[in-house]
């Protein structure tokens, strides 16, 4: 039976009209398959209108954006199926591992409980605020903000949204700590606790933190060849992470992976998961030796005359080592970012700088030692240069001039291991 307009008169298809039906409560339906899913799933998106030149007006335009790549997902997209694909397609290639797992935990922590079952093409500035209130006046719900509006740009950029809502409101202001460094008197409180109550090794560990205002990373992965304990400098050149890897064997179906093993470290195709261009070197199981993450990272440091002769001491007994490692396990295992984590806190309490059950971020060491540079006059420049906060010629502190330069700096830092 000829379909009737609103006057009665027959509706002729033309070009472009096809896949329109008229439902029985009068309404214009046109649908247009869309790209398999990941799991093969059959979508589809469809457009509705109770005039038929509308609704063949939609049909066209929703045609023309599946062509050009801008329509990839169904209306029925939630914001936590956006982000799954996002951190694991989209975005992985411009940052790096730890930079994923961080975001990785901070959308499945706050973003997702919060706002993950909304629409992704209904997603308001309201549901924005909703989630920075639910996470509460913390660092955490700017770094959610932050993630989500990189996330809702690239959908924006992908076809999937025709507008990003965080960018029409501002990030959440929170209460920051009180506390981004330690004073002179609690900084060698906690060293010497550390050698009042730690072996020689996990004391000069914590003591060269201090001392040298490197990262983490950079302390655990600090090998023997990269110090001279004749000159007293400090190649500071790779940092230790701890990288997981993925599954090689195909896509993920609905009985699992094509391997048969649940955890990735267990497959037999298994690969890093990490970007083409990106420079390592296995250490350990899933620790490895990366380049730090900025031009400024990699830079050589003077070593102070106090803890020089603690790491010679250290280096004539080191023991099994066959990472070549400046701190490990006493079997010659690495030392990872999470057990160093947890003795730095144990190490805070039995120096009373903190209570039992609070924390204090490692970085904080890091941050003491460019506050008291600074307070001992020592220049911007020579601080920057010496924590590595800004881009400088990696040539230029081999230099003579540089070196005796950054070890008088260094040098007033001294008093932290008197």
């Amino acid at each position: 039976m000829a379909k009737l307009d609103a006057a009665g008169k027959e509706i002729r298809r033309t070009r472009g009209d096809g896949g329109l039906f008229q439902r029985a409560d009068g309404m214009w339906i046109g649908r247009v398959e869309l790209p398999d899913g990941p799991n093969g799933e059959r979508r589809r998106k469809q457009v509705s209108s109770r005039s038929f030149a509308q609704a063949a007006d939609k049909l066209k335009k929703l045609r023309a954006d599946v062509d050009e790549g801008r329509i990839a997902y169904t209306s029925s997209t939630t914001v936590q199926a956006w982000l799954e694909r996002w951190i694991t397609e989209i975005h992985p290639e411009k940052i790096r591992p730890t930079t994923r797992r961080d975001y990785e935990t901070t959308i499945r922590l706050h973003i997702v409980p919060a706002i993950g079952s909304k629409r992704l093409d209904k997603l308001t500035t309201n549901h924005i605020r909703a989630m920075h209130t639910a996470i509460g006046r913390r660092r955490a719900a700017v770094k959610a903000h932050v993630i989500l509006k990189k996330a809702l740009k690239d959908a924006v950029r992908e076809g999937a949204l025709t507008r990003n809502p965080a960018d029409m409101i501002d990030p959440p202001k929170y209460a920051k700590g009180k506390r981004t460094s330690l004073s002179v008197e609690l900084a060698k409180q906690v060293i010497s606790t550390a050698y009042e109550t730690r072996d020689e090794s996990e004391a000069t560990r914590w003591a060269a933190a201090f001392l040298t205002g490197a990262r983490q990373g950079e302390m655990l992965g600090l090998r023997w060849s990269y110090i001279d304990l004749k000159t007293g400098l400090m190649d500071i050149s790779w940092q230790l992470q701890s990288i997981t890897q993925t599954h090689g064997c195909g896509a993920r179906g609905e009985k699992g992976w094509p391997c048969g093993k649940q955890r990735a470290a267990a497959c037999p195709q298994r690969h890093w998961d990490l970007p083409a261009d990106f420079e390592y070197e296995v250490c350990h199981l899933s620790l490895l030796w990366t380049r730090p993450k900025t031009e400024a990272g990699g830079r050589v440091v003077p070593i102070i005359p106090p803890l020089l002769a603690k790491l010679r001491y250290l280096h004539e007994r080191q023991g099994y080592n066959p990472h070549g490692l400046v701190w490990h396990h006493p079997d010659g295992r690495p030392i990872g970012p999470r057990t160093d984590h947890r003795a730095w806190q144990t190490l805070l309490v039995d120096a009373d700088v903190i209570d039992e059950g609070e924390t204090m971020p490692l970085h904080i060491a890091r941050h003491t030692t460019s506050s008291l540079l600074r307070a001992a006059g020592v220049d911007e420049q020579t601080r920057m240069e010496l924590v590595g906060h800004a881009t400088v010629d990696a040539q230029r502190i081999y230099a003579h001039a540089d070196q005796a330069r950054h070890l008088e700096a260094m040098g007033t830092l001294a008093e932290l291991m008197a």
